[in-house]
């Protein structure tokens, strides 16, 4: 048989067949007289073989060993092949469980840096009503992201301690408080400042010691850089 019979016996193309010959996978056979190949069934169980191998996921190169179907070490090169599958579907399953926890969160451009997990916890749909869009939204993303920078005891503890500090209505509030703060400006009468700073102090739960030096330098960094004289003059009241 020439070549195209052989490919659509194999269900490939020629340019596949062309192509295991040029790597050695395949013999090629010599001419005949007539300029042409002929190939014969054994050429087709071999090329059949490799197809199959090729199925199973094995990469060309690892197939030459296994063409001799007398020799055991097909079956061991499947266990290999198996055990890195399963290795990559553990992954992906890891992987797939944090994509799905990220579009379900208050900021899912943010909750990845905490094992997918929502930083807001049971308090997520109040706050994502809250937040909406804009800068205080930007903001609270900047500053989860930030915080996701701490080793992972840390952000484990702050998790912890959020989530048993923050009820929903808690939640709300700040995210209401935190858009109140973002709307200070230089003509903000000092009694509205006052009560901004004190709602947020009586709110925000206490931290102490949570994050490292490098971290708090961050977020301080970032606050200076963020927002304006005005909004971090409250935010000095507010400190506890």
């Amino acid at each position: 048989m020439r070549i195209g019979r052989l490919a659509a016996l194999a269900r490939v193309t020629s340019r596949t067949v062309r192509h295991y010959h040029q790597i050695g996978l395949l013999p090629e056979p010599e001419r005949r007289s007539n300029g042409y190949r002929e190939y014969t069934v054994l050429d087709l169980t071999k090329l059949l073989r490799i197809r199959h191998l090729v199925a199973l996921g094995l990469p060309l190169d690892r197939i030459p060993p296994l063409l001799d179907p007398v020799d055991g070490g097909v079956a061991a090169e499947l266990a290999g092949l198996e055990h890195a599958i399963r290795r990559q579907i553990g992954e992906l399953t890891r992987q797939l469980d944090v994509v799905v926890a990220a579009r379900a969160s208050v900021l899912p451009e943010a909750s990845a840096g905490f094992g997918g997990t929502d930083p807001y916890g049971e308090a997520a749909e109040e706050a994502r009503a809250a937040l909406g869009a804009g800068d205080l939204r930007r903001i609270e993303a900047d500053l989860t992201l930030l915080i996701a920078t701490a080793d992972e005891a840390t952000r484990t503890r702050l998790h912890e301690h959020v989530a048993k500090a923050w009820t929903p209505a808690g939640a709300h509030r700040l995210a209401q408080l935190s858009r109140d703060l973002v709307a200070v400006t230089d003509a903000t009468p000092e009694a509205e400042r006052e009560r901004i700073a004190r709602e947020l102090r009586d709110l925000l739960p206490d931290v102490p010691e949570l994050f490292d030096r490098t971290v708090a330098d961050l977020l301080d960094q970032y606050s200076a850089e963020a927002f304006t004289s005005a909004q971090l003059d409250v935010l000095r009241r507010a400190a506890p």
